[in-house]
């Protein structure tokens, strides 16, 4: 099997030769071995106009190779979109957005967005570093505001023919994986985490709202960037892992994430659902999304709490597990140290097919051989 094939049989539950590995490599790691860029914008331009640079990196690392492509995020991920993205001009009329540089630093600038709508105006403002991080001040302030969201352009308006293009290019040499916030993400974004935690108590029907509209969008938004030709959407629902109950899960959360995977798997892709943090109370659930897999299956001290034999056996033979490899080891392990992780991983969770290793975060950085001694310890070990 090559990468392509193996990483989509193994996310569709279906018997492989080994199992996957696929990692996300960070900026910070992938700015410091690609030639030529400065500026994670350098990156972010070179990876749309020729795709196979980034392939050609994990190639060499010994990895499955994916094209990680992302959708905006509001207040978190935003150059990246907006660069691969556009709108027609005729469908933003009613969204009119003003961009404002309210402070600067040597590293960074706090950049407020205005948003001008027929029956009244929106704004956020956020600091970015190439791409942003940190959001000081929320989109939706009152609860009002709720009703200019209707003015946001439609997404099956999306120009998404830079998209198009690299899938073309790649053709089956990779998979992309295009990540695009959940509903109860999107929702922080819009809201702020600490906000719609009260808002869940204080005005129930009004978050419903708010998640219903969310989940309508993202429909028409997977319908649209199936046309491109992608494989697999990794449905970040981030939030969901800071804490919160599985009676607010399923009452808040589960049914708007069960549509949104619904029309994924009828746009003719697979989905992936992505909790990066506690999720050890919350696994039944996912499953019941619909998902094909679940990631990042985060350990006790990190920002996690989930363990990897206790999640195979308890959703493992209805999603697909993605994740638990402890990426600290490749900068402050040895090789051996590297090994006995690869090793714990796939002990706990291989058996059986329907896993695929992955770092629980980024790759940040690595002691040089140390990524390789990882994807070779899954080719000796991992094989079925």
């Amino acid at each position: 099997m090559n990468s392509y094939e193996r990483f989509l049989a193994a996310m569709r539950g279906e018997p492989t030769d080994r199992v996957p590995v696929a990692c996300w490599l960070g900026l910070p790691y992938l700015l410091a071995v690609t030639p030529g860029a400065r500026t994670y914008t350098d990156l972010f331009r070179l990876w749309i106009d020729d795709p196979l640079t980034i392939i050609e990196i994990q190639e060499r690392l010994g990895l499955d190779p994916m094209v990680l492509t992302q959708q905006l995020h509001p207040g978190e991920v935003i150059t990246y979109p907006e660069i691969l993205f556009s709108w027609p001009e005729d469908a933003t009329r009613d969204w009119q957005e003003r961009r404002e540089v309210v402070g600067r630093e040597a590293d960074h600038q706090v950049v407020r967005r205005i948003i001008r709508t027929p029956d009244g105006e929106l704004s956020l403002t956020y600091r970015l570093d190439d791409h942003s991080r940190s959001t000081f001040e929320h989109m939706l302030k009152r609860e009002e505001d709720l009703e200019l969201l209707g003015y946001m352009p439609d997404p099956m308006r999306l120009n998404t023919d830079r998209l198009a293009r690299m899938v073309k290019l790649v053709n089956r040499r990779a998979v992309f994986h295009h990540v695009t916030p959940g509903v109860w993400d999107e929702a922080c974004q819009l809201r702020g985490i600490n906000n719609l935690s009260l808002d869940i108590f204080d005005r129930p029907a009004w978050v419903h709202r708010l998640m219903g509209g969310i989940a309508a969008r993202q429909v028409r938004l997977m319908a649209r960037l199936a046309e491109s030709g992608i494989e697999t959407i990794n449905y970040n629902e981030t939030w969901v892992g800071f804490g919160i109950s599985p009676a607010a899960y399923r009452e808040f959360i589960l049914p708007y994430d069960r549509q949104v995977v619904a029309a994924i798997h009828a746009a003719g892709m697979w989905v992936s659902y992505h909790n990066c943090g506690r999720a050890r109370r919350l696994l039944e659930l996912h499953a019941e999304t619909g998902a094909d897999a679940l990631e990042t299956l985060t350990p006790a001290g990190r920002s996690g709490d989930v363990d990897l034999a206790d999640a195979k056996a308890r959703v493992g033979s209805r999603m697909t597990l993605y994740g638990g490899f402890n990426e600290h080891v490749l900068y402050n392990g040895t090789v051996a140290d590297v090994e006995t992780e690869v090793r714990r991983c796939l002990d706990a969770a291989a058996g059986g097919g329907r896993y695929i290793l992955r770092s629980t975060g980024q790759i940040m950085s690595a002691l040089p051989g140390h990524v390789e001694a990882m994807t070779a310890a899954v080719r000796r070990y991992g094989c079925y």
